[in-house]
């Protein structure tokens, strides 16, 4: 048997063990890769998690309407307060009048004398101590009688409930107009970024069209000029709604950059048009400034007609009780016999200055302060008929202009796309789309002022009509 003497088969055993070790390190990194695969997933999914918790955890902010707005704005005014303030003083007073018109007047007294001229010295000894508790109840008085003064105070009541009713209505009125000016703001940021990318296409397609050689240097550059004109015109929108939300924030007692979202009904409320004249009537019927004017000028009336009875004779009818020597807290008690007292009568008076001049001049004062209040009030119907019937000719305008607009809109949108796409391939000149665009702007711009300005009209309108547009 021939037995061969290789060189190399003392190697043989050491490479087949490094073979093994090779393959088992291969192995092992196949089987390390995908275990490093699932690590990074775990730490995928775990970033993604906390991705969505750092989410949940963010406040949401539900968007403002006009009527949550409005409601937000007078639960945080302070003039709204001063006038629940006046109004409850008027209430308490109303009140107080009612009790002293129904109920006697009580008095407690108590009295002690350290020196008089009976006994000259200085004391104070409990046997000295007077006391008396009396009711006093006027039952008729022909100047200021108590019924009348019942009345003026029933009078102020109604005249301070109607002040607090319009001092929401104009909070009302000043939520609205902070609340669409926000929302107008935010609007024609919208419409700035939509300018703003249609100018930079326009420039991108003018530059490559130069490169090609079918537009001018001239036209570059004016294309650059409008896309920077654009680029400003954003710049001062967002500065723009920058002041309307600390505007906004304002009237709510929020941090002024608190961001707010505000939402409106896109869907136009129908307005039977024209307005029907019957609002005149309503107008004069229900609002409520002029009939708050109404009651004053009432307080008025009886005002003077107090005057005049006071420039007149004056009967009083009045009756009184008294109860002497209580005995109360150690002091002296008297006895009941003719004690307590009792006293039904009546007086007349009649101060008439020098031979009643002043009563004469007092009561041509009141009467001149009379036709004074009724020429107002006369003077704010008229006023207010026409402040009914110019409302109803602008919203009528508003309307037929919020229409027109849309239609304008739409059209000139539509206008901007194909001379655009016009544009980028050679067709249309750097005239005719900068001028489409210009007025795509302006009509969007003039869509969101027409929006804002029909529904502070209406809310307006709805004020001339005294209805509670708080509510």
């Amino acid at each position: 048997m021939i037995k061969e003497n290789h060189p190399y088969r003392s190697l043989c055993l050491p490479l087949a063990a490094l073979c093994g070790l090779l393959s088992a390190a291969a192995a092992s990194a196949q089987a390390v890769a995908p275990s490093t695969q699932t690590v990074a997933a775990s730490t995928q999914a775990v970033a993604a998690s906390t991705q969505t918790v750092a989410a949940s955890t963010q406040t949401v902010t539900v968007p403002f309407t006009p009527k949550t707005y409005i409601k937000a704005v007078i639960d945080a005014s302070p003039a709204m307060r001063r006038a629940e303030q006046t109004f409850h003083q008027a209430e308490n007073n109303y009140r107080s009048s009612l009790l002293d018109a129904a109920l006697p007047s009580f008095n407690l007294n108590a009295a002690i004398p350290f020196y008089d001229d009976q006994e000259p010295r200085l004391r104070a000894e409990r046997g000295d101590v007077s006391s008396s508790l009396s009711a006093n109840w006027n039952l008729y008085d022909s100047s200021n009688s108590p019924l009348k003064r019942v009345k003026t105070a029933r009078l102020d009541y109604a005249h301070a409930r109607l002040t607090l009713d319009i001092a929401r209505q104009n909070e009302a009125i000043k939520a609205l107009a902070r609340f669409y000016s926000l929302y107008s703001a935010q609007k024609r940021i919208l419409t700035s970024k939509a300018n703003l990318t249609t100018r930079e296409r326009q420039y991108k397609d003018t530059n490559e069209q130069f490169q090609s050689g079918t537009r001018s240097k001239i036209e570059v550059t004016q294309s650059e000029g409008d896309k920077l004109q654009s680029e400003l015109s954003l710049a001062q929108a967002e500065a723009a709604a920058v002041k309307a939300l600390m505007a906004f924030n304002e009237l709510i007692n929020a941090e002024p950059e608190a961001a707010q979202a505000v939402e409106v009904s896109t869907t136009s409320a129908e307005i039977a048009l024209p307005l029907p004249r019957a609002d005149v009537a309503r107008a004069l019927r229900d609002n409520l400034a002029l009939r708050r004017q109404r009651l004053a000028l009432e307080k008025t009336r009886i005002t003077n007609r107090s005057a005049v009875l006071a420039s007149l004779p004056r009967l009083r009818v009045d009756a009184a009780w008294t109860k002497t020597a209580l005995g109360i807290l150690g002091t002296p008690g008297g006895s009941w016999d003719g004690n307590p007292s009792y006293r039904l009568g009546a007086s007349l008076s009649f101060p008439f200055g020098f031979l009643g001049a002043q009563n004469y001049l007092d009561v041509r004062t009141q009467e001149y302060a009379l036709k004074a209040a009724e020429l107002d009030l006369e003077d704010s119907e008229r006023a207010l008929k026409t402040g009914v019937l110019s409302a109803q000719t602008d919203i009528a305008l508003q309307v037929k202009s919020r229409q027109l607009l849309e239609f304008q809109v739409k059209a000139l949108n539509a206008t901007t796309d194909n001379l655009l796409s016009e544009y980028s391939l050679g067709g249309a000149s750097s005239l005719q789309l900068d001028s489409s665009q210009t007025k795509y702007l302006d009509a969007s711009n003039s869509q969101i002022t027409a929006l804002n300005d029909l529904d502070l009209a209406l809310a307006n309108y709805k004020v001339l009509l005294g209805e509670k547009i708080w509510e």
